[in-house]
Order: C-alpha cells, then sequence, then structure tokens
C-alpha cells in the first residue's frame, strides 16, 4: 500500500493512504515508510537481459553464471530481520554460480568443509535506481569486452541519422 505524508507534529505522521487497512484500535503494530522508487521497467529488464546474452557468449559461459555474476558483483543483497541473509551449504562455489533461481556469493568456508553464501535478490524484485545501478555495472563489463551497449533505440535513432545524412549529403 503506497500513501503520502500530509503533515508530521511532533511524534505524529498523518497519511493519506491509497487503500483501506483495518487496524483495532490500540494494537501495536510495525510502520515502515520508505520513499517511493517504481519498479523497475520492463525495458529495462530485458535490456539487462540482452546484455548478458551477449556477454555470455564472449565469455563462454552460461547465461544463470552470467547473471549470477552480474548480480553477486552490482546487485542487491536479500535481507531479513535487517540482516543479510545467509545460506550454508557443501555445494562448490562452480556448482552455485549455475544455480538459475538463487543467487548466492561465497563469503567463507568453515573447518567442517560447509561453505556460507550470502544471498543477493533476483533483479525481477528491484526499483529503477537499483536496475540502474546492475545495468551500468553491466554495461562498464560488456564495454571492457568490446560489445556494443546502446540500447536498440538507440540504436535506431542511429541508424534514422544515418539514413537522413545519406539523403542529405549523399
Amino acid at each position: 500500500m503506497q500513501g503520502v505524508i500530509k503533515g508530521i507534529s511532533g511524534h505524529t505522521i498523518m497519511l493519506e493512504l491509497d487503500g483501506h487497512i483495518d487496524l483495532p484500535v490500540d494494537e501495536v503494530v510495525d510502520v515502515e515508510i520508505k520513499k517511493h522508487r517504481d519498479k523497475r521497467s520492463i525495458s529495462a529488464n530485458a535490456y539487462f537481459h540482452t546484455l548478458c546474452g551477449k556477454l555470455k557468449d564472449v565469455l563462454g559461459i552460461s547465461m544463470a553464471s552470467c547473471k549470477n555474476h552480474l548480480i553477486t558483483s552490482y546487485g542487491q543483497l536479500e535481507y531479513q530481520d535487517d540482516e543479510p541473509l545467509t545460506y550454508g551449504t557443501k555445494a562448490t562455489p562452480e556448482y552455485v554460480r549455475e544455480l538459475a533461481e538463487v543467487h548466492l556469493l561465497l563469503f567463507r568456508t568453515d573447518e567442517e568443509g560447509w561453505n556460507r553464501y550470502v544471498m543477493f535478490r533476483g533483479s525481477h524484485t528491484y526499483d529503477s535506481k537499483e536496475m540502474a545501478k546492475l545495468i551500468d555495472g553491466t554495461i562498464e563489463e560488456c564495454k571492457a569486452q568490446g560489445i556494443e551497449t546502446m540500447t536498440p533505440g538507440e540504436l535506431a535513432r542511429l541508424e534514422g541519422y544515418e539514413k537522413q545524412s545519406n539523403q542529405i549529403y549523399g
């Protein structure tokens, strides 16, 4: 649910909510207020996956491995109770890197051989700012490999300019 802050006075915050909420009087509740951010766009997600596809081809790795590398390099940690979520397993980092459904980064191996991983959120949960950070890092990695990083819209505009230029200057 979203709302707009209408006023602040001492310890009181007045909100206008975009929906109805049923709360009994005198019940203790937890409330979180954070700045609204738009969800990442479908086109941003498509652009990220397009760049992943190009990068994995150049690097000769799987799509899962490429996405895991990028998300664990430029993505967002998964939290539970304000702590980064961790996972313990004897699975090797090489095995974990190929998992498409989870994004884990090794941070420690204990004396018994258990690998401790920190978990990252999937990009489908990102807001526009988080997605921009992921895409910026992906673009830098693509550029380092000599991969074209223009969006399809940018390429179409460039082609349009080239056609127009050829018509004018022949």
